[in-house]
């Protein structure tokens, strides 16, 4: 996918790849972009089975959260910290096994040698 102009004229809203796209899925999720960029996103979602896939156990994370605190709202940066420390998950809900296991690669800048 592309970078796609602001209605309006104005910054670019840059997907470039699948990263870009999940980078953003929780404000996705959270309805906390604008619509624009949310167009954007969808159209990837309908294009990428990979991401949609992904997208998916995002949404079924968040909802567990939501459930498991209660109906309060998380604290401030649980997401995060969760984010940092999930290597992988199981659990039941309603009689269905839901397994995950995320693998996060860290990328490295290599600075030019003089």
């Amino acid at each position: 996918m592309t970078s796609d102009q602001r209605p309006g004229g104005g910054e670019p809203i840059s997907i470039d790849s699948c990263d870009d796209v999940l980078s953003h899925v929780f404000e996705f999720l959270d309805h906390e972009t604008d619509q624009a960029r949310r167009d954007v996103i969808a159209e990837h979602l309908e294009d990428c089975s990979g991401c949609l896939r992904q997208f998916g156990i995002e949404q079924e994370f968040k909802a567990l959260v939501r459930r498991r605190c209660g109906g309060d709202a998380p604290p401030p940066g649980l997401r995060d910290r969760i984010k940092l420390q999930l290597t992988s998950v199981s659990f039941e809900e309603d009689g269905t096994q839901v397994s995950v296991e995320r693998v996060t690669i860290e990328r490295t800048q290599e600075r030019p040698t003089a």
